[in-house]
């Protein structure tokens, strides 16, 4: 089992990409609770005022979890270790080997018995030359960067996905907002439909209606509290629990960071992990390439030992060299398939980089549209409406607008505001998505790009 330290270590590694990098996440979910939608009409939930309320959760906790207790993260200690064993495998010297031979006897005519036995000890090696062992070390340190590489896009991906459940736990607490303001206009509307019947200008069958209606309502609310408690427990199993710990996700969640440009985003490209990483599996290659030609050289196996001769009662020193023959025609094919992968490699990253911007420039623009969307609702539509309502309720209490019209007026001014909440979650999951493609989020200090 990795130590403490080791493990540590990993955690530490990854803290330190969140120092760096938290503000990318940047729409501004780090800095303050969650506005409510309608601050006047929104109601305090009553469990709220039955169960002590556990601390609220901010993003910075929700990563700094994940990354401590997240099962893939800590396997990833585990392999590192499989790869420090596999360096030491590579370096490993070829073993002696100790060889007793016995010519010479048990035969016919004077070679009866052991009268004639001949008996050698050797003590033998391969002498590696070419420089092979040094090119099985670098193959094996290339293949555990390749690795850490792989663990650091598995990293990026676990942060964004830590980023999009908690951006839909926001989401959700700021839909039950909305549910609970709908029952309190229904539970208004229903109490002018009573105030109307009451006064016998209007019949019992909008008091139906609007009996109904604030049934429906309170159907929503309890179905949008499920939601979120759902949400809860998604963002929860990131870091491998199953009780979330926390009721509340604090965000800013209407506050809309301006992008970078686009151009600043394309050049980041060049040192996601999600292309860096091919420097690995390239390096990878050219060490296997280098392997492959250092056996080009033959390598030399020695003997050595001492003969005994039971005939003459005497002993003599034995000495013995070979060399195989060949190699370079052997070492031939495996030069050719370390060239043929690392051209692949070259490939692929043109394929990557390509898929990339692509993506990249699809979500710039519906970053843009949700970002213009947000602000125009919430700046102009959303303070209309409530206008509208406003003149539609006295209106409706004075006889002026039919019962149709009220619901009509509600309906509208709720519309709009789950559209300007749909509309800032859609923001901040395309601006993950957007440093998730730039490979922002692990702040990683890499110097180079690939060619």
């Amino acid at each position: 089992m990795p130590s403490q330290a080791y493990q540590a270590q990993l955690v530490s590694r990854s803290e330190e990409f969140l120092v760096f990098r938290l503000p990318w996440i940047g729409f501004a979910l780090l800095a303050s609770p969650v506005p409510a939608v309608v601050a006047a009409s929104a109601p305090t939930p009553v469990a709220s005022a039955l169960v002590p309320a556990s601390p609220a959760l901010t993003l910075s906790d929700a990563v700094a979890r994940a990354l401590r207790g997240h099962p893939a993260l800590k396997a990833a200690a585990y392999t590192l270790r499989v790869h420090d064993a596999l360096r030491d495998q590579a370096g490993l010297k070829p073993a002696w080997q100790g060889t007793l031979e016995a010519e010479n006897w048990l035969g016919a005519g004077r070679l009866n018995g052991v009268g004639a036995l001949e008996t050698t000890l050797r003590l033998g090696t391969v002498i590696e030359r070419g420089g092979k062992r040094e090119r099985r070390i670098g193959q094996a340190d290339a293949e555990k960067a390749l690795v850490a590489a792989g663990q650091d896009v598995a990293r990026l991906d676990l942060l964004a996905e830590v980023a999009r459940r908690y951006i839909h736990v926001v989401a959700d607490q700021e839909g039950l907002a909305l549910t609970q303001q709908a029952t309190v206009l229904a539970t208004r509307a229903a109490q002018l439909v009573e105030q109307r019947v009451r006064a016998a200008k209007a019949g019992e069958a909008e008091s139906g209606k609007a009996a109904i209606a604030l049934a429906r309502a309170e159907i929503a609310q309890e179905h949008a509290e499920h939601e979120l408690d759902s949400a809860r427990v998604a963002l929860a199993a990131t870091w491998n629990a199953r009780v979330p710990g926390f009721d509340r996700a604090e965000a800013a969640f209407f506050d809309l960071p301006e992008p970078e440009s686009l151009d600043s985003l394309v050049a980041a490209l060049e040192h996601s992990p999600d292309l860096t990483r091919f420097i690995s599996a390239r390096r990878v290659e050219d060490a296997r390439l280098a392997l492959a030609r250092s056996h080009r050289t033959a390598d030399l196996t020695l003997n050595a030992g001492v003969r005994r001769l039971e005939a003459g009662n005497d002993q003599a020193f034995v000495l013995s060299l070979s060399l195989p023959l060949g190699n370079a025609a052997r070492a031939a094919p495996f030069e050719r398939e370390a060239e043929w992968r690392r051209d692949a490699i070259d490939a692929e990253v043109d394929a990557v980089r390509a898929d990339l911007y692509r993506t990249l420039y699809a979500l710039y623009q519906e970053l843009l549209h949700a970002r213009t969307q947000a602000d125009t609702l919430r700046t102009r539509v959303i303070p209309q409406a409530e206008r509208t309502l406003q003149h539609t309720e006295a209106g409706y209490a004075l006889g002026r607008y039919s019962y149709l019209e009220l619901v009509d007026a509600q309906q509208q001014l709720l519309t709009v505001q789950r559209e300007a909440v749909d509309a800032a979650r859609d923001y901040h999951l395309f601006f993950v998505e957007l440093e998730r493609v730039a490979g922002r989020s692990l702040g990683l200090a890499v110097v180079e790009t690939v060619q």
